[in-house]
């Protein structure tokens, strides 16, 4: 877990905590992890103002979006269970993979994302993978106009290639990935 310290200048450089950093949990930190919550958190349940694991998780994943990403924003990482199965952000995004999709946007202008983090049970239900890099923050399936032909799609594998730590980038090539539709998965190591 982050030091309270840390919390603090989490949420004061996200703009949810308006005290000092003294590293002492009072009010003010408390109304900030509150306040976090409410914002990106789906289910009433997890909006109870306290900091345990889920929400230090989304804590994080707000923190280096905000950080490694210039246009970002962490709702579009969410998982879309849609809250039913878990808070939306089980997982801490992988900063690397962070770097390299704004990379994408930088080169490729807009990027829209059909599937980012996911839960188990969303994982299950799509259809991914035991070793989903999704379940990890590590993976995205995406698009944009680019992607609407095979020779874009096959364009931006190309340059995800080229980026660090890329494991895996495929898209629906010859039939062989139906339900990717027009979209490009990437992932990182």
């Amino acid at each position: 877990m982050l030091s309270v310290k840390k919390r603090q200048e989490y949420l004061k450089a996200l703009g949810y905590y308006k005290g000092e950093i003294d590293g002492k949990a009072g009010p003010l930190t408390k109304a900030a992890y509150r306040a976090l919550q409410n914002e990106h958190f789906i289910r009433a349940v997890d909006k109870d103002g306290y900091y345990g694991n889920d929400t230090e998780k989304l804590l994080l994943n707000a923190y280096y979006v905000k950080t490694y990403t210039k246009n970002f924003r962490l709702k579009e990482f969410r998982c879309k269970c849609g809250g039913k199965h878990c808070t939306g952000y089980p997982v801490v995004l992988d900063i690397q993979f962070l770097k390299n999709i704004q990379a994408l946007r930088d080169k490729f202008g807009s990027i829209n994302i059909s599937s980012g983090i996911r839960c188990t049970k969303r994982n299950s239900a799509v259809g991914g993978s035991l070793t989903s890099r999704h379940k990890k923050g590590k993976a995205a399936d995406i698009y944009n106009k680019k992607t609407q032909t095979l020779a874009g799609r096959k364009e931006i594998m190309a340059y995800w290639k080229t980026l660090p730590k890329w494991r895996w980038t495929y898209c629906n090539e010859n039939g062989n990935y139906p339900n990717m539709g027009s979209a490009v998965h990437i992932d990182v190591k």
